[in-house]
Parts: structure tokens; sequence; C-alpha cells
């Protein structure tokens, strides 16, 4: 062990202070703190919205000079490089007859959505809404001459749903932007159309109301710009989430890919956006469209994935040029919310839970509560919740509560006999499991003593939890922010911790045991000149013994920019 210390540098012992003491800060900054942590939780208990895609765009629908134009739809002014003074005739055409904001709005609420974000402005930069910095929109060069935002705003409102709005920080059609060269979309934002962006940015988060998300995308904004444009939104409306694609790490929420869910554990609110189909977002008049039943099934598979997995999950549809929502799309949404009436407890309000995964299906949480989403059904009709161990106090199916199920715990985990009782749900089966005081979990990977009675916390054992962080969609990349480590120990009751890493820059880290905080410091400190390397001691550690795991966890102690990641590199926590 000599030499494990001999090549490091020993910065000094660290601080202990228990998790539930804070810091003291001003009043002021006491209230921004509890306002964001509710803003957050109250944004994440939604879980289910609607995203509406709908423009000039839904007039070509998909067609240009009689040419089906592949690419998304709602892009055609790109895919199919149409002159700006030949698309900005479409406006002409613009009078969507069959809109009615209040039943779109009651389409979102029967399918159980709790949100709708509407597409404000797309990236061809006609408007929505009616604005004063260009006449290219919606009242000043349409003969429909009323302002739809304005309408659906109103509309969300009178049935009790949130509202967003969607707001592309590219603008093919404004004369201060960059000449449009490809849609890759990635752009950077001259000066004249940064102003122009935060001109309507206001317009938007003052004019309706409030907004409860506003949906940044695409271009390439410096740092700058994008604090100016989350500065503003916050000043405004500060109980208004802003997605991640506001780039440079100024977004409330990361906003996974089109279609994608993460493959990861998340450590940051985050959201899927979901289109009907992966080809386009806005209507297609020659879009493919397959079995309603087919489609329901997917996105309440999609649904259930992202719920229990910990976030939010952004259903679209794309209207008509009329305004007409397509049949389609009005019965899958139907047919998810005959879902939800009966399920609906076991996705709002509830969080991911760090259970291994199950083979038969997926786990959302609540106080009290466990919701076991059935979509393979074992063999022998004996359902095992792998790691689990509870105070249970019954088993029910939530879609009839009379049918109550017999469980006990077994070597192998929580087994509930579902022999001659459940009837299959045509999409997903589930299952409340009620259980009283803690829960006892015991994670996928569980680390153990070595032959030295001495355990080992590296990166290549540690169970890591993401943010994304980076200035444009291509350059966006996932980010450690928290590593956790699950240690069981037999007899070792307390124990001395070094640690050692190395870290490019100076930071102070929260490793975090059993819920209490030591403070690790590399600011103010040396280190090897040439591999930046650190050691840090702390003398004395209660350990949980027995079959209490051990909880471990290392991130940094600021948490400001909540995207960054640890950026550290050679770790390793050696509890003696």
């Amino acid at each position: 062990m000599a030499d494990f210390i001999s090549k490091f540098i020993f910065i000094g012992c660290v601080f202990l202070s228990l998790s539930s003491c804070k810091t003291d800060h001003s009043k002021a900054e006491q209230i921004v703190e509890a306002d964001t942590y509710v803003v957050e939780e109250n944004w994440e208990d939604r879980k289910f919205s609607m995203f509406i895609h709908w423009g000039l765009y839904s007039i070509p629908a998909g067609v240009w000079n009689e040419q089906k134009i592949t690419g998304y739809s709602e892009q055609i002014k790109g895919h199919a490089k149409i002159p700006t003074d030949d698309y900005r005739e479409l406006a002409a055409q613009f009078d969507p007859i069959h809109w009615d904001a209040d039943t779109v709005a009651l389409l979102a609420k029967q399918a159980g959505m709790k949100s709708i974000v509407l597409t404000a402005k797309h990236h061809d930069g006609f408007c929505l809404f009616d604005s004063q910095f260009t006449t290219f929109d919606v009242v000043d060069a349409t003969p429909y001459k009323k302002d739809i935002v304005k309408e659906l705003a109103e509309a969300a409102k009178r049935h009790n749903l949130k509202f967003g709005v969607y707001f592309s920080l590219i603008d093919w059609d404004y004369e201060g932007a960059l000449p449009f060269e490809s849609v890759d979309n990635s752009d950077a934002i001259p000066p004249l159309h940064h102003q122009y962006n935060l001109n309507q940015i206001e317009e938007l988060l003052t004019n309706y109301g409030d907004i409860s998300e506003i949906w940044f995308d695409m271009g390439s904004p410096t740092y700058d710009q994008s604090k100016d444009m989350a500065a503003l939104v916050k000043r405004l409306q500060p109980n208004c989430m802003i997605s991640g694609r506001i780039w440079n790490d100024q977004g409330d929420f990361v906003v996974m890919g089109d279609n994608k869910q993460p493959d990861f554990k998340m450590g940051v609110p985050w959201q899927t956006p979901a289109s009907m189909f992966n080809e386009t977002w806005s209507y297609r008049s020659w879009q493919e469209r397959g079995d309603v039943d087919v489609k329901v099934a997917e996105k309440i598979k999609d649904l259930l994935k992202v719920v229990s997995a910990g976030g939010n999950y952004l259903l679209n549809i794309g209207p008509k040029g009329d305004g007409t929502v397509i049949p389609f799309e009005k019965q899958v949404l139907a047919g998810v919310g005959e879902w939800l009436k009966k399920n609906g407890e076991s996705i709002y309000g509830t969080r991911a839970i760090a259970l291994p995964e199950q083979d038969w299906g997926m786990i959302s949480a609540k106080p009290g509560k466990l919701y076991l989403h059935l979509f393979d059904f074992p063999e022998n009709n004996k359902l095992t919740i792998k790691g689990l161990h509870a105070d249970v106090k019954k088993v029910y199916l939530l879609a009839d509560s009379s049918i109550l199920l017999e469980s006990r715990m077994t070597n192998t985990g929580y087994e509930i006999d579902l022999t001659n009782k459940i009837v299959k749900d045509t999409y997903a089966t589930t299952l409340v499991l009620d259980y009283e005081n803690e829960l006892s979990i015991t994670p996928e990977n569980v680390i153990t003593a070595n032959e030295n009675n001495e355990f080992l916390l590296t990166a290549k054992n540690a169970e890591n939890y993401h943010s994304y962080s980076g200035h444009d969609y291509y350059s966006t990349k996932a980010t450690v922010i928290e590593m956790k480590w699950y240690v069981l120990s037999d007899s070792k009751k307390s124990s001395e911790i070094k640690v050692r890493f190395s870290a490019q820059e100076k930071n102070k880290y929260k490793l975090v045991i059993n819920n209490q905080d030591y403070i690790i410091s590399t600011v103010g400190s040396d280190s090897d000149e040439d591999n930046h390397l650190y050691e840090l001691t702390i003398p004395s550690v209660v350990l949980n013994v027995g079959k209490n795991i051990n909880d471990i966890a290392l991130r940094l102690e600021d948490q400001s920019n909540p995207h960054r990641g640890l950026a550290i590199e050679k770790l390793e926590i050696l509890m003696k």
C-alpha cells in the first residue's frame, strides 16, 4: 500500500457534512432554488404531452412540382430547394377552415395528455402568431388572419392543459440570418438574427399567458447567445421550462434525439420527442400509415419505456393544411387514451426506480407503490421481481383492484403468482404492488470485498448517470454527471477511504456515502504536474453491515450547471 500512496500527492483529509445540512444562502437564492425544484417536479409529473407540427409546409404535404419529396416534410423548403419567393406564396393558401383549437385541446385531453406544445415558428420562418417583427405570419400574410398560438393557448387553458411553444433558432426566411445552405440546420446565429430571435421569444412569453415550456431547436448559437435567451425566458416566465436544444448547457431538460430513448441512466429531467412516423413530423399525403392497433401498441410501449426510465414522452400529430387532424392519428390517440383511463395512475407523477432490468417488462414507481408493466408473461405464471425486498401489503390488477394476487419472498426476488387470475391487456397489463416502510433494493451490480477485505470502486464498476452537453445538435454528447456504487459489507463497520483520480480542471467534488457528504477539493491544491493526479483521504467512515447496501455517489459539488460532466479519469476509491 506504500506504493499506492507514494505515487500521488496527498492533498489532505476532507471535511464531513451531513447531507441534510445546507450552505447558507440569501432568502432570494433559497426561493429560486425551491421554485426551480417545484417547477421541474411539476413538469416531470406530466409525463405525456402532445406535440403539433403544423404550418405552411402542411399545404404541399410532402409533394412539390408533382414530385414526392423525401426527408421531413416540415422541411420541404430545404429538401426541395424551393426559392423563398415561391415558398412565401403558400401563405396565400393558408386558410384552415377545419381548424378548431378546442377540438385539438379536447383530443389531447382524451388521449391522457397533460400539455400541448405547438410549432409557433419552424425553420421556414413562418409564424403561427402575430409578430411585430415580420409580416410573414398567420395574421399578416394569410387569409385566415387569426393568431393560432393565441387560439390554442386559450383553448388549452379552458381545458386545464399546460401550453408550450416550439421555436426554431434558425430561420430560412429572415434576411438577417445566414443564407440557407443545407438541412443540417446547425447554422451560426449572426447578431442581427439573434436580436430577432430575442424579440420573438419576448412576444411569445408576453402575449400568450403562462408558457409551460419553450422548445428551442437547431442552430448553433454561441454560449453568450444561449445564455441571453435563457435569461430572457426566466426573467419573463420563471416557471417556463427550457429545452436542452437552446444548447450550451442552458436548458432545464434534455431532449433526446428524434424518436430516441437513452440506453443508459439519466440524472436530469429529460424528454423523448416522438413522431407518429419516423419519416416525418408534419402531415405527408403519401405517408404509409399501417394498422391503427399496431401503432397504438407501439406508442403505449414507447410511453412505458420512457416513463419507467424517468422521462417524459412528447407525441406528435401533424394536421393537414386545412386544419384537419387525420383520422389515423385521432384513432391512435384515442387508443392510447383508453389504456390510460384504466392505467394512468401508473404513469403520471411516477419516477424511475433503481431495480435491475426485468425480463418480463418495466416498472414505474411512487411512494408506497410499484407499478409492474407486463409485456411478456412468464410461462409458469410466476412473476419474479429481481432485486426487491419489501413489506408488501397487497398486489392487484390496476384495471380491476378487486383482482388480488398472492405473493411471497423467494431466494431470487419477490414472486407474484399470476395463475388463473389475470386477463391479459391487449397492449400492456399493469399490476400494483402496495408496500409499507422502506423498500430494500439489491442493485444489479453489487460490490463485495476482495481477498484483502477491501473494496475497490472504479469507473468500470460504477453505475453512471448522464446528461447531454454541446453547442449544437451534432456536437452534443452524453456526459457522466454522477457515478454510483453499491457496496455490501459482511463485517467491516468502518473504513478509511482513499480517493485518487486524474483531472484536467480544478473542481470541488462531493462524495456521498450513505447520505453523508464529504467535500473533495482540488482547488488551490498541488498535483502531479505531468498527469494531474490527486489523492485524498477520508480517515473513518461508518458502513452498513449485513444486508443493508452502502450507497456511494460522486458528483460535482457545484450543481449550477447540472449538465456538466465530472471530467475525471483513472478514478480509484479504495475502502480499506
